[in-house]
C-alpha cells in the first residue's frame, strides 16, 4: 500500500488524533486502508496535500518496520497462512492501519468505508458486524457463507484447472540456466493469462451464480440495507 515539511505533517498527526476520538467504530471496521492507493479513490475520498503527505509517511515507515520482517519470515519458510496468524505481524497490521484510518476525518472514513464494501459487493455482508448490522441472523449468516464457499470451490478447481494447462509443458523440464528459468516464467505467464481470459465466461458465471445464492439468503429490506452501508455508486473515470 503506497502514498506520496516536517511542521505540516505534525500539524495533520494532531488534526488525525482529535479525528480518531471521534472515529465511527463501524466505519474503522469496516474501511480498507489499502483502497487509499488507488489516486481515484484519493479524490473521491477527498484527500487533501496534507493528508497525502501524511499517508505516504505512514507508509514508508511501514515499508521500513514491516518488509524486513517478512523477509525474515519468508527465509524461515513460513507460509501465507502462518504469516497470517503470526502475532508480531498482525500487530503492525493493526499499527499501520490504525494510522492510515486516523488521517481521515469522519467524513472521509465514512465514504471509504461505502468504497470497501462497494469493492467486495455482497461478499462485505459475511462479515459479522455487518451481517449485524443489516439485520442478518446466525443462520441466515452461516447459509450465506456456506453458499460463498461453494463458490469459492468453484473459482478455485478453474484455477487449477488453468495452473495444470499452464504448468504441463515445464513439468519435467530441468532449468539450468537463469535466462532459461526467465523464459519459461514469461512463456507460462502469457499462457496463464490467455487462458484466464479464455475462461472468463465461466469464471463470471460462477461469480454471478455465488453473488445470487448469498442474496437469496437475505430479505429485501436485508438487501436494501446493505445497499445503504455502500452509499452513492462510485464509478472511477
Amino acid at each position: 500500500m503506497n502514498f506520496k515539511a516536517s511542521v505540516l505533517a505534525a500539524c495533520v498527526l494532531a488534526t488525525s488524533i482529535s479525528f480518531a476520538q471521534k472515529m465511527d467504530s463501524f466505519d474503522e471496521h469496516v474501511a480498507d486502508y489499502r483502497l487509499l492507493q488507488s489516486k481515484k479513490i484519493q479524490v473521491e475520498v477527498g484527500i487533501s496535500e496534507a493528508q497525502r503527505t501524511r499517508l505516504n509517511e505512514i507508509a514508508t515507515a511501514q515499508r521500513t518496520e514491516v518488509v524486513p520482517y517478512l523477509q525474515q519470515l519468508q527465509k524461515q519458510g513460513k507460509t501465507s497462512a502462518e504469516l497470517d496468524s503470526d502475532p508480531k505481524y498482525l500487530a503492525y497490521i493493526f499499527k499501520y492501519r490504525t494510522q492510515f484510518l486516523m488521517a481521515l476525518n469522519p467524513r472521509q472514513l465514512q465514504r471509504l468505508r461505502e468504497l470497501s464494501l462497494q469493492n467486495v459487493d455482497v461478499v462485505g455482508a459475511l462479515d459479522i458486524v455487518v451481517s449485524k448490522r443489516i439485520g442478518l441472523s446466525a443462520d441466515q449468516l452461516k447459509r450465506a457463507r456456506d453458499a460463498y464457499g461453494v463458490g469459492v470451490k468453484k473459482s478455485q478447481a478453474i484455477m487449477m484447472q488453468v495452473n495444470q494447462i499452464v504448468t504441463g509443458p515445464y513439468k519435467n523440464v530441468k532449468v539450468t540456466t537463469q535466462a532459461q528459468a526467465k523464459t519459461i516464467n514469461e512463456a507460462m505467464q502469457k499462457a496463464q493469462t490467455a487462458e484466464i481470459k479464455k475462461r472468463q465466461p465461466e469464471i463470471t458465471r460462477v461469480q454471478l451464480e455465488t453473488k445470487n445464492s448469498i442474496l437469496a439468503v437475505f430479505t429485501s429490506k436485508q438487501i436494501s440495507a446493505y445497499r445503504a452501508l455502500q452509499g452513492k455508486a462510485f464509478s472511477p473515470k
